[in-house]
């Protein structure tokens, strides 16, 4: 099967001459993943940096990620399973993950399915454009025996994210996120089972968690080819002392384990029960001081310690402006279903 894999990808700088060392201090990766490669002013290079350590294990790598495979097959709904996601597909390649968003507090007239994701997933990264065809795969590749369904990629809404900008410039990952539509939905979909969205800032995370309230990722994992999902993860808004620096409001900071296929997955609060999007993950930072490309040319290896200093993952978080661009998108949706 062709594989666009998720390990990830920096770009530097846009002025360099050909080169493969690695001059900046705060690298990024996305979580899609490319083949490695130097060419002109770009270097994209594979790097597995999201599985976290140490709660010793002597003193291996740790990994929280729980897997859920052929669940459907087995008879558990989605309410049962509460992944609420799926694997996106592009132009044969295997390019990440996208939630089920709940649309019902704007609207009960949808005939499809909305799905919240990373734009860069929907980008063919060497060539800087969108790709040609996408599709999506509810639960994981094969999950849902022959139900593959098309995203229609004129009805999509998108930040202001640019595929050329480099991932270290301070206001990248503010438009990495994405609205797409899926017109025909799987079998027995229930839109109540879909995941609601939330404005971060409502919850109040640092207080949320110290409370007790869970906070998790439900991303696709490439290795296993299913959904997984990573409990009790921290999450904390960037601040200008960390690897974000508090660059842009609703950048999240997380060590949610995670792998190839993550990008576009959800961070989710848990509420009463019930499961609210507050963030989409997008990629992850870490500080070339502590792994100088010399000694660490994939980036932190696996079982390196979380640290918003020095080694993170990173979110779009939800906000009003996003829920806003929602309810306009849904507006879209249903005069365009009125006329076709």
């Amino acid at each position: 099967m062709p594989f666009d894999s998720a390990l990830g990808w920096h770009y530097i700088g846009a002025n360099m001459q050909i080169t493969c060392h690695v001059f900046i201090r705060v690298l990024t990766s996305l979580l899609i993943s490319f083949t490695t490669i130097c060419a002109g002013a770009q270097m994209i290079t594979a790097a597995q940096v999201n599985v976290f350590g140490d709660g010793n294990p002597e003193n291996g790598v740790e990994d929280g990620r729980e897997q859920v495979l052929g669940g459907w097959k087995k008879g558990l709904g989605l309410a049962d399973q509460r992944m609420n996601a799926g694997t996106v597909k592009c132009d044969g390649k295997n390019r990440g993950t996208a939630m089920v968003v709940d649309t019902r507090e704007f609207t009960d007239g949808l005939q499809g399915v909305v799905l919240a994701s990373a734009a860069h997933v929907f980008y063919d990264l060497e060539e800087n454009r969108l790709f040609k065809r996408c599709e999506f795969h509810f639960l994981a590749l094969g999950e849902l025996s022959g139900y593959r369904a098309k995203i229609d990629l004129n009805n999509v809404r998108m930040g202001n994210y640019d595929p050329a900008m480099t991932t270290a410039a301070v206001d990248f990952g503010e438009g990495d996120w994405a609205f797409v539509y899926v017109p025909r939905p799987w079998r027995n979909f229930s839109r109540g089972e879909a995941t609601g969205l939330l404005d971060f800032s409502s919850i109040q995370l640092e207080s949320f968690q110290q409370s007790g309230g869970e906070l998790s990722l439900i991303a696709f994992d490439s290795s296993e080819g299913v959904i997984s999902i990573s409990r009790n993860c921290t999450v904390i808004e960037s601040a200008h002392d960390d690897l974000g620096g508090g660059s842009w409001k609703g950048q999240l900071l997380d060590d949610c384990d995670s792998t190839d296929g993550a990008s576009g997955g959800g961070i989710v609060a848990v509420i009463r029960g019930q499961q609210y999007l507050v963030g989409i993950r997008n990629g992850s930072h870490w500080s070339e001081e502590e792994f100088p490309g010399s000694e660490y040319p994939h980036g932190p290896p696996d079982g390196s310690l979380w640290n918003r200093h020095s080694n993170t993952n990173f979110a779009r978080g939800i906000d009003v402006y996003l829920i806003n661009q929602l309810k306009k998108f849904i507006k879209d949706i249903e005069n365009k279903e009125k006329y076709f």
